[in-house]
């Protein structure tokens, strides 16, 4: 992401009358959103260690301030999308609002919307820009970022013969007491969620010709490293969902080729015998053997809050009970592990209904984009499917780790390949 790049004029609120003053501050801006991005997996990386605000959220701070006084501001980095997708936003926060002032706590709903808020209005307004090759720089940090995290956990992870508390040393939950490796994510199903929606970028860069394939399936060997230890059932479906789901939508020549080279690999590991982590065949590989789901990980537990959840939705169809109230009612003091149903519970069918325009924002660009740009919008349905599987399986989806893989694809498929002019038309 270079200073051209976050200077241009189509998506950025121009000022012919910038001064090197303004210049300076677009330059300084550039490499902090770099460096933002590199930095987002690293959840345990906080400023204040309670709050969800860590060195990677400092960083866009900084470089939001850096662009608003460089007058570098995007005014509608998703375009005619900008207002279906705010809308979403303001309807989510809106009836968690309500439900909040009537049943639980406004100032827990302040923290809970300005964390939205961060995640899915300031974002995009940093990071989207008329130019795909500013994205692709923030792709290559993001891909970066990812493997330098699960190279350095695998590391750890084998050095420390899995040690929950050796490797306490490097954040909370790094390795857990289940053995599962959370690297700097805190946890191993998030870990295992960061390389899903990671995945698809490392096989769009190699299809673009922007990683050599060498270089790709590298980072992929360190990926499935990473999956591998984290012992995540979910995560390793949505991995392998995403990245077929790319490569079959996709289906240009490289393509085929990295769905080649990935099936040989599998099949090789498979007929040597090589003895998979005892993590992942306890929780991940028995479900796959037996057929059976409920032998997944903890997914009886999840099954259980969901069922309960049900029963709780019945009575908050206008007015939800408020932000983080969920847990005050549940018979075992914790949120449902589904953004769907926790968003009907704690704010009504109104933050339902908003998470779901949200969401169909990206299905709506990838299906759009599908006929001119095959390879953006397979990017963006492999990330998008991935961020929606695991939206049925966690509770609130603000963390920056989940938002940054969802808006670098929203903006590849927004704009056109290297050497075209302007940002896609949107009809």
């Amino acid at each position: 992401m270079s200073y051209s790049d976050i200077a241009s004029s189509v998506w950025v609120a121009e000022d012919q009358d910038r001064t090197s003053y303004h210049h300076a501050m677009l330059r300084l801006a550039a490499p902090m959103l770099l460096l933002a991005v590199f930095l987002s997996p690293y959840v345990v990386w906080r400023v204040v260690p309670p709050y969800l605000f860590t060195l990677s959220d400092a960083l866009f701070c900084v470089a939001g301030i850096l662009l608003l006084a460089g007058r570098g501001i995007v005014v509608r980095p998703l375009q005619d999308w900008s207002a279906l997708w705010l809308l979403g936003l303001a309807g989510l926060l809106l009836g968690f609002f309500i439900g909040s002032v009537v049943n639980g706590d406004p100032l827990r709903w302040i923290i809970v919307a300005g964390q939205y808020g961060f995640a899915f209005a300031l974002l995009p307004a940093l990071l989207l820009r008329e130019r795909r090759r500013s994205l692709i720089l923030a792709v290559m940090a993001l891909i970066a970022g990812v493997a330098a995290m699960e190279l350095f956990g695998t590391i750890v992870y084998y050095a420390t013969d899995a040690s929950h508390e050796q490797a306490r040393h490097f954040g909370f939950e790094f390795i857990t007491g289940a053995q599962r490796l959370g690297a700097f994510m805190a946890d191993a199903n998030w870990n295992a969620a960061m390389i899903a929606m990671t995945t698809p970028f490392v096989l769009y860069l190699a299809r673009i010709g922007q990683l050599k394939l060498p270089v790709a399936f590298a980072i992929l060997g360190i990926f499935g490293s990473g999956l591998l230890l984290s012992g995540s059932f979910t995560g390793f479906a949505s991995t392998a969902l995403g990245a077929l789901a790319f490569l079959l939508l996709d289906w240009g020549r490289r393509s085929i080729g990295m769905l080649i080279g990935i099936v040989a690999l599998a099949s090789a590991m498979t007929a040597t015998g090589i003895a998979l982590p005892a993590t992942f065949q306890n929780r991940v590989a028995t479900a796959l053997v037996q057929g059976d789901i409920s032998q997944a990980g903890t997914f009886a537990g999840r099954m259980e809050l969901v069922r309960e959840a049900w029963n709780i939705v019945g009575d908050t169809t206008l007015v939800g009970l408020g932000v983080d109230q969920y847990r005050v009612v549940s018979i075992d003091r914790a949120p449902v592990h589904n953004i769907y149903l926790l968003a009907w519970a704690e704010g009504g069918l109104l933050s339902l209904f908003g998470w779901l325009l949200m969401m169909l924002v990206p299905v709506s660009v990838a299906i759009r984009r599908f006929a001119t740009d095959r390879a953006a919008a397979a990017l963006l349905i492999a990330v998008t499917l991935s961020f929606l599987i695991f939206s049925n399986a966690a509770p609130h989806m603000y963390a920056r780790s989940w938002v940054v893989p969802l808006i670098l694809a929203l903006g590849i498929a927004l704009t056109r390949p290297a050497g075209a002019n302007g940002p896609v038309p949107s009809s």
